[in-house]
């Protein structure tokens, strides 16, 4: 299957001469919900759906309670979970204080398996309107 994409027309500002460039942007053919997943995992094994909703749901806490912890998750294969920051910057050390803290985000990094999927990808182009 490949991965379905578009050309979008925007702004690239990075030399300051509000140059306008096409870039691809990907084009979802669905979505997938927790239950779905669930049901397929099910399918594939001897364990109920039910079961497997329980044991991501754990899972979701428990990473959860790490992360804010401030441990890194390593998930093996499925990949690694921490928490990263965004500022604003100072121009001494002694001026920084956690006011200066704007955003925090979970940074996820995908296992091998899943890197490999990405380096095989396909692409095929698709007309917009």
């Amino acid at each position: 299957m490949s991965v379905k994409y578009s050309v979008l027309q925007q702004k690239h500002d990075i030399s300051g001469k509000n140059n306008l460039k096409y870039y691809a942007k990907t084009k979802s053919s669905g979505t997938v919900d927790f239950k779905s997943l669930c049901k397929d995992i099910s399918d594939g094994s001897s364990i109920n759906k039910g079961e497997i909703m329980a044991v991501l749901d754990g899972c979701v806490r428990s990473m959860s309670r790490a992360l804010d912890d401030g441990k890194i998750v390593r998930l093996g294969e499925f990949g690694t979970f921490q928490i990263g920051l965004s500022s604003e910057g100072t121009l001494s050390e002694k001026a920084f204080n956690s006011s200066k803290i704007t955003k925090a985000k979970i940074l996820y990094r995908p296992g091998e398996e899943l890197t490999q999927m990405l380096r095989g990808l396909t692409y095929q182009k698709i007309k917009t309107k």
